[in-house]
């Protein structure tokens, strides 16, 4: 893929549509300086994502899509289903009740 505009998957429906800003993995240049000397170095950075529009098809929204893609995406829990869940791993769900 080159850099640029491109129509990526949304990861929830499966589908193509939503408009991302695609940047290859890419060596970028860093300069390191002391006194009387500098000296450049090439870091590789990973390719990343920059989602410019929610999902055509489902419409989940541009933030869920980018962390996502960023790797930082949670589902959503209800209270009830957290409340469940405690009560399945045996926590006691009041402070000072016993069990």
């Amino acid at each position: 893929m080159i850099t640029g505009k491109a129509e990526v998957r949304c990861p929830f429906c499966e589908k193509t549509g939503v408009i991302a800003f695609y940047k290859p993995p890419h060596k970028e240049p860093s300069s390191s300086r002391i006194s009387g000397k500098s000296v450049t170095i090439y870091i590789m950075k990973d390719e990343s994502y920059h989602i410019q529009s929610d999902c055509p098809h489902c419409g989940i929204k541009r933030k869920d899509i980018q962390d996502y893609y960023d790797g930082k995406y949670k589902k959503k829990i209800s209270h009830e289903e957290r409340i469940a869940m405690l009560k399945k791993r045996g926590l006691p769900l009041v402070l000072g009740s016993k069990k």
